[in-house]
């Protein structure tokens, strides 16, 4: 009796899709890194969002197929949904133009898949080595990275910098949702909706890429309340996530209540202190001021201890003024980041959603596309 021959599996496909809008600054590293990956993509397509520099210009010489809005920059939603939109591939991979993949990071990514065929979508992490040294860039690329480490392996969010996504399913799910037009949590919004559709996602955390931004610090808190925490809460408060998803987790609600201690103890230990100098208030015998603030100076102790490993990183990464800056913009954020999620939870819990906007948006499907230039 002959043997059954051997079943060949047939080699999956790969299309990476770059939303770019006046990128030139970085978006010469990330083709370079492409073209130096281990795993070469078998298509690449960049999204030109009405840019005015020679950030198309750049990407048609990498060879890759360039699809150009003329109008207004419509954000990297509707340019990611426009890639897949004419994509080949059984696999699509976004990258974003500011990021370098290491060379294993597409053959990482792949591998979930093949490791897992329940895996709908994956993806990598920022290295904790970005291209900026600046003291905000360093701070938002490193908190990043720390989180994406420490992470579930099993995630029920997505992250398009660096993720991958079956095309079939992106494609069913409806893409990403388009009113946001600005770059935001388009992608935290679609790993929603993957997750609500029983859809496996896996993190990989040695998929790697190096984050070019260089960020400063008004443009970091504007991005973290106006484009992360705002929208982020709206979802929460719209009963779509639980808000479990990575720097969401209990630990980090701790954190923030730790955070408003250290500064709301020691204020009311002063204000009790000064209206007692004053005779406004009798002064305690247990010396209530002086309690408050050791309590303040304990929460500050105990905040600092909860953060210690991502203290470690900062301090491996800069040194002693990295750590310490370090602390400070992650205190700041803990707390700019909880009263940002409070107000927005307030505002939806006595306002109406058809008063506040903030109705849980139904999604947009991909629209067609004009075809590439």
């Amino acid at each position: 009796m002959a043997s059954a021959r051997p079943q060949m599996v047939a080699k999956r496909t790969l299309t990476i899709v770059i939303p770019a809008y006046n990128a030139e600054a970085t978006l010469g590293d990330c083709l370079a890194a492409i073209a130096a990956s281990e795993r070469q993509p078998d298509e690449l397509i960049l999204y030109d969002d009405g840019s005015t520099d020679s950030t198309g210009a750049m990407a048609r010489a990498a060879g890759a197929v360039v699809l150009r809005n003329d109008g207004p920059p419509r954000g990297p939603a509707v340019g990611r949904n426009a890639g897949v939109a004419i994509a080949k591939s059984d696999l699509i991979v976004f990258v974003d133009a500011d990021v370098s993949i290491h060379p294993g990071a597409l053959g990482r990514l792949e591998a979930a898949f093949a490791n897992d065929p329940k895996i709908s979508a994956a993806f990598g992490s920022y290295d904790d080595r970005p291209r900026s040294q600046r003291s905000a860039a360093l701070y938002a690329n490193l908190r990043h990275h720390f989180v994406h480490q420490g992470g579930d392996r099993a995630a029920t969010t997505f992250w398009a910098g660096l993720g991958a996504i079956k095309a079939d399913v992106f494609r069913a799910i409806g893409g990403f949702d388009v009113r946001y037009a600005r770059p935001s949590i388009e992608d935290i919004e679609l790993g929603v909706r993957l997750n609500q559709a029983g859809h496996a996602i896996a993190l990989v955390p040695d998929a790697l890429g190096k984050h070019c931004k260089d960020w400063g610090k008004r443009q970091l808190w504007r991005t973290d309340i106006m484009s992360r925490a705002v929208p982020w809460t709206q979802l929460i408060a719209a009963g779509r996530t639980q808000g479990a998803e990575l720097n969401l987790v209990g630990t980090e609600r701790l954190k923030s209540v730790l955070a408003h201690l250290c500064w709301l103890l020691p204020l009311a230990a002063l204000v009790f202190h000064f209206n007692a100098r004053l005779g406004f208030l009798d002064a305690s015998p247990w010396h209530l001021g002086r309690w408050l603030m050791a309590f303040g100076v304990l929460a500050g102790l105990a905040y600092v201890w909860l953060n210690r490993e991502f203290l470690a990183l900062l301090y491996r990464a800069g040194g002693l003024k990295t750590m310490v800056l370090g602390l400070g913009l992650h205190w700041m954020y803990h707390c700019y980041a909880s009263v940002t999620f409070a107000l927005v939870m307030l505002r939806q819990r006595f306002l109406s959603p058809a008063a506040t906007g903030n109705a849980a948006p139904a999604i947009n499907p991909m629209p067609p596309q004009a075809p590439p230039r």
